[in-house]
């Protein structure tokens, strides 16, 4: 969710000056949000000091954030096509994910883009100052991407919940607790400076908490004993990237479900 925020710039007086001659970069910018629709599409780069530990860090939170997103794409995907899926709210929520999340891998390759140019160096006199381009900002207006609303956690599971939709559920669960404890870990690395990665972390983490308490919520709903309702592995797509600071992250635990996530005896839709 891109929500307005204050990107302030910590750069000082020569640098700061430098930085916007060269990128036009507002000292208070808010990422992909509200834009004019009558507007020209004007992106602008972002720009950090460039310092190959802060690289790296982006570089290992891209690697495994965008194949996790991706994964999140295939998982709505395929739920969407299943016809046991009957609950309206997890619809609209798989398909919110499907366009918001498809833009977020967009934001995401573009960081990757600008990370592969090459720095800019300025001789200021007593001193030199290395620049690298970090993100670009204005793809929503490039694109007109309006985002998809998440339903609201209180709005109920819309209809009868059905075994289908506990498994999504609690699969998404826990593929996105696992995306935020990626961006939490993010957040905890002091290499990582990419201001535009932590404000599009801000909006992964706000969007996947409230998504993680809206599928709950349907779990919930659940007639049945949804502890019955098996989720295979495999069905979680997009974990193996998963990396931080060049480790692999440690699956993420199964805490605050209602089932363990494990093989089913089908490798399919345990639980109908």
């Amino acid at each position: 969710m891109i929500q307005p925020r204050a990107a302030r710039r910590l750069l000082s007086g020569a640098a700061m000056a430098a930085a916007l001659a060269l990128a036009a970069v507002p000292a208070g910018a808010a990422i992909e949000d509200g834009y004019d629709p009558e507007g020209t599409p004007v992106p602008t780069t972002w720009w950090e000091a460039a310092n190959p530990a802060a690289m790296q860090a982006d570089r290992d939170y891209i690697a495994g954030m965008r194949p996790h997103h991706a994964g999140a794409l295939t998982m709505s995907q395929e739920y969407l096509a299943d016809p046991e899926a009957s609950s309206p709210v997890l619809k609209a929520l798989a398909r919110a994910i499907l366009r918001n999340q498809d833009f977020e891998i967009g934001l995401l390759d573009e960081v990757s883009r600008n990370l592969d140019r090459p720095p800019v160096v300025l001789n200021l006199g007593l001193f030199r100052l290395v620049l690298q381009p970090s993100a670009t900002e204005g793809l929503a207006q490039m694109q007109r991407f309006q985002r998809s609303p998440i339903p609201a956690p209180l709005a109920g599971p819309g209809g009868p919940v059905t075994a289908r939709d506990v498994q999504f559920a609690k699969g998404m669960t826990v593929h996105h607790q696992a995306a935020l404890d990626m961006a939490r870990a993010y957040h905890a690395n002091p290499e990582a400076r990419n201001g535009f990665l932590g404000l599009l972390n801000v909006d992964i983490m706000t969007d996947q908490a409230q998504e993680i308490a809206l599928m709950r919520s349907v779990v919930a709903a659940y007639t049945g004993d949804p502890e019955s309702v098996r989720v295979d592995a495999s069905m979680i797509h997009g974990m193996e990237g998963m990396a931080h600071g060049g480790k692999a992250m440690p699956q993420p635990a199964t805490a605050g479900q209602r089932a363990p996530v494990a093989p089913s005896a089908h490798g399919g839709h345990a639980g109908h």
